[in-house]
């Protein structure tokens, strides 16, 4: 079965929001809890810090993608806006 881009930028947006919670679930970054460090910092908060800046990687990778998805299908124009021709009168 084959889907259409805008439904595969939308699984993968789920995908990215899932991921994330999962990492910063307690069970998976206590993994993490240790006394080390690496250049100075805590590798608990390096941990976090990473984590946080490849959700919002994976974020930006994935909005332009899910913009033009969204913008295709609404609107005459494709570009967001509603058409003007199909306003409802209030007759």
């Amino acid at each position: 079965m084959t889907q259409t881009p805008g439904r595969r930028a939308r699984d993968r947006a789920m995908a990215i929001l899932l991921v994330g919670i999962a990492l910063l679930m307690p069970p998976v970054a206590q993994v993490f809890l240790v006394d080390d460090h690496i250049l100075g910092l805590p590798i608990p908060v390096l941990y976090i810090f990473v984590v946080w800046g490849a959700l919002i990687l994976g974020a930006v990778m994935i909005s332009g993608p899910l913009k033009e998805s969204e913008a295709g299908g609404s609107g005459a124009g494709g570009n967001g806006t509603p058409d003007p021709q199909n306003r409802p009168t209030g007759d």
